[in-house]
C-alpha cells in the first residue's frame, strides 16, 4: 500500500510540476557499496566477517520533490517532501515512514527569514554535518555520533535567516502529548559566522522524555579553508539524565522518530565527549581526498559509573566522473574500550543502538567501494 501511494504522488507530483510551469522539482540520489567489515554479529549471534551490499559511505538514498511558489513582495510558499529508502533492496528506510528523511511547508522572506512546519532536521544535526568533513556520513561506523542527538524531529518548527556572514537557527519540536507542552519536545539554536576562509559556529540543543527527564547537547565547529585544503574541527558534548527514554518508532509518544539514544536503566547522568577532525583535499578538480576522524569519551555508561571510549578514522578517495556522478574507495577503523565493549543487547553502548555492535570485540575494519548517482 505504501509503494502504492508513493507511485502515485510521483505521477500527480510530475503532473502538477508541468502545469505550474516546473514550480515544482523531482530530484533523488542513490548512493551504494559493496563493502567488507570485520567482527559483525551474525542472526544466529555469531561474530565474523561480513560482505554485503549497503547503502554509500556519503548519503543515504533517496526521492524528493520541492517546491517554491512566488507570492510577491519579496516572499514565497516553499514545500519538500523527500522519502529515503535502502538502496541495496528497495524497501522504506526511517521506520517506514513514506516521507521520513523531511515533509514540511513554509514561507520565505528575502529580509524576514524562513519558517518552515514539519518533519525536518534538528539544529544539531544541521550544525554538526556543516563542521563535519563529510557532513555526517551514512555507513554507521562514520555516523555513530549522530545518535547522541538525534537525526530528524517530527512536529517541528524551524525558523533560519542570514544577515551577511552572520546566520542562525531556531528549532522548536512539538511534544504533542496530552496534559502537557513540554514532554516530547526538542528546543535547539544555531549561530555561525562565515567569511570566507573561515566559518565558526555554535549549536544548543535539548529534548524531554515522557518522564521529563532531558536530553542536552552543545557543539562548537569551525572550518578554514587553504588554497585546495579544507580544514574541519568541532566539539560536541551531551548529557543524559538517569533513565531518559524515547518512545518506540511510530508509536507517537514522546520523542518516536528522533533516533535519539537513551539511558535507560542508568542511575547516572551518561556524558559523551566528541571530537571530531578531518581535512579534504581537492587534488584535481575530479578528485578529492577525504580523512576523518572522531573520538567519544564516555562517562557513567551504566550505574556502575564505568567510562568508555569510542574511535573511528576514515580514508576516501573520491573521483567524480561527472557533475552528477561519482565512484570512491573508502577504508575505515573503528576502535572501542572500557564499558562501550559491548555484546550488542546493551542498548546503553553507542555502538550497540546505532546497529554497529562488535560482539563483544573491540575492533572493526572496513572496507568499501561505491557509487554515488544524483538526479
Amino acid at each position: 500500500m505504501k509503494h502504492k501511494i508513493l507511485v502515485g504522488l510521483i505521477a500527480s507530483l510530475a503532473a502538477t510540476s508541468a502545469l505550474a510551469q516546473s514550480n515544482v522539482t523531482v530530484y533523488g540520489l542513490f548512493d551504494t557499496a559493496i563493502r567488507y567489515t570485520t567482527n559483525e554479529v551474525g542472526a544466529n549471534g555469531t561474530v565474523g566477517n561480513q560482505f554485503a551490499m549497503v547503502e554509500g559511505a556519503f548519503q543515504g538514498p533517496r526521492i524528493g520533490f520541492k517546491g517554491e511558489e512566488d507570492l510577491g513582495g519579496g516572499m514565497s510558499a516553499v514545500f519538500k517532501l523527500e522519502n529515503g529508502f535502502q538502496s541495496n533492496n528497495g524497501a522504506f528506510d526511517q521506520q517506514g515512514q513514506i516521507f521520513g528523511r523531511q515533509a514540511y511547508v513554509g514561507l520565505k522572506d528575502k529580509s524576514w527569514g524562513e519558517i518552515d512546519a514539519g518533519r525536518q532536521y534538528g539544529a544539531a544535526f544541521d550544525m554538526v554535518g556543516n563542521y563535519d568533513t563529510i557532513g555526517i556520513g551514512n555507513f554507521l561506523e562514520n555516523s555513530w555520533e549522530d545518535y547522541l542527538f538525534g537525526l530528524r524531529f517530527d512536529n517541528t518548527l524551524k525558523y533560519t535567516n542570514t544577515w551577511g556572514p552572520i546566520s542562525a537557527q531556531a528549532q522548536y519540536s512539538i511534544g504533542g502529548q496530552a496534559a502537557s507542552s513540554n514532554i516530547g519536545g526538542t528546543t535547539g539554536f544555531i549561530l555561525a559566522y562565515t567569511e570566507d576562509p573561515l566559518s565558526v559556529g555554535g549549536m544548543f540543543q535539548q529534548s524531554t522524555d515522557t518522564n521529563s527527564k532531558k536530553m542536552t547537547a552543545f557543539d562548537l565547529g569551525a572550518t578554514y579553508i587553504a588554497g585546495p585544503e579544507t580544514f574541519y574541527l568541532s566539539y560536541l558534548n551531551t548529557k543524559r539524565d538517569p533513565g531518559f527514554a524515547k518512545a518506540a518508532s511510530n508509536s507517537g509518544g514522546a520523542l518516536a522518530n528522533t533516533s535519539i539514544m537513551g539511558n535507560a536503566g542508568n542511575t547516572l547522568q551518561r556524558t559523551d565527549s566528541v571530537w571530531t577532525i578531518g581535512t579534504k583535499f581537492q587534488a584535481q578538480p575530479n578528485l578529492a581526498f577525504i580523512f576523518g576522524y572522531m573520538s567519544d569519551s564516555v562517562t557513567n555508561e551504566s550505574s556502575l559509573g564505568d567510562s568508555g571510549k569510542i574511535s573511528t578514522a576514515y580514508a576516501i578517495a573520491d573521483y567524480n566522473l561527472s557533475k552528477r556522478i561519482d565512484v570512491y574507495f573508502d577504508i575505515d577503523r573503528t576502535v572501542v574500550g572500557g564499558g562501550e565493549i559491548g555484546n550488542g543487547a546493551d542498548t546503553n553502548t553507542l555502538m550497540a543502538f546505532s546497529g554497529v555492535p562488535l560482539g563483544g570485540n573491540s575492533t572493526r575494519t572496513g572496507v568499501a567501494v561505491g557509487l554515488r548517482v544524483k538526479f
